[in-house]
């Protein structure tokens, strides 16, 4: 998909609204914060509506240049061509007890994947939760908007960062954002790639895949999870 035209098709439509560009009518916050929001993503407020649309503007065109998904582009292109509204979070809506495990599927790319699952999967069985696995859970949604949804409804995230996966930075930002606990997870021999940003976080560090499920679960446990 062409990132270009996805974020260009999504600027003319949000300006083509003076009102809300211009001059944030009848709320500052439309289309650009809601979206970024949508992706767990910071915006900007202020006073100066032209200045704080462009700013937001900015974040959203480094998000799709850099970091957003296929799934999470269709679905930008779905709210410019479609018409698609934006679900907003439901700050009442009670969460499973199902606990979303953000980690690399492709098990061409990474052999290790379905002994990395495996671990994770009964740890947090063991502690009395339910390990939910998006690529497990047949669904006829677009996929992002499925993601998202289940990310909003969960217990608590568990992010597996060894692998450096995209798609587990949103995600756990995206969670973050919701207020829900993440616990962070990664492999030690991976652990220097992690990213700046969230390197001073509390890491679950595993040696291999004992560990990794003791380790884990131990850290369910303390934080009053299980």
């Amino acid at each position: 998909m062409n990132k270009k035209m996805v974020y260009v098709n999504f600027v003319e439509k949000v300006q083509s609204n003076s009102d809300y560009y211009k001059w944030g009518k009848p709320s500052p916050v439309g289309e650009i914060e809601k979206l970024l929001a949508y992706f767990g993503l910071d915006f900007e407020l202020s006073h100066f509506i032209n200045e704080m649309h462009l700013n937001n503007l900015r974040k959203l065109e480094y998000f799709i240049d850099n970091n957003a998904s296929d799934e999470q582009l269709a679905y930008i292109s779905q709210i410019t061509t479609k018409g698609t509204k934006i679900p907003e979070p439901s700050i009442e809506s009670q969460s499973s007890e199902k606990v979303f495990i953000s980690m690399p599927m492709n098990k061409t790319l990474y052999n290790d994947v379905e002994d990395i699952r495996n671990s994770i999967n009964e740890a947090v069985k063991n502690t009395n939760n339910i390990p939910y696995f998006l690529d497990k859970d047949p669904h006829n949604d677009n996929i992002s908007i499925k993601m998202l949804q289940e990310i909003r409804d969960c217990k608590f995230l568990v992010a597996e960062f060894s692998y450096q996966n995209n798609g587990v930075y949103y995600e756990a930002g995206y969670a973050k954002a919701l207020g829900k606990t993440v616990i962070f997870t990664c492999s030690r021999k991976h652990f220097e790639n992690i990213h700046f940003d969230i390197k001073q976080t509390q890491f679950v560090i595993w040696e291999n895949y004992d560990s990794l499920k003791e380790n884990l679960k131990k850290q369910i446990i303390e934080s009053n999870l299980s």
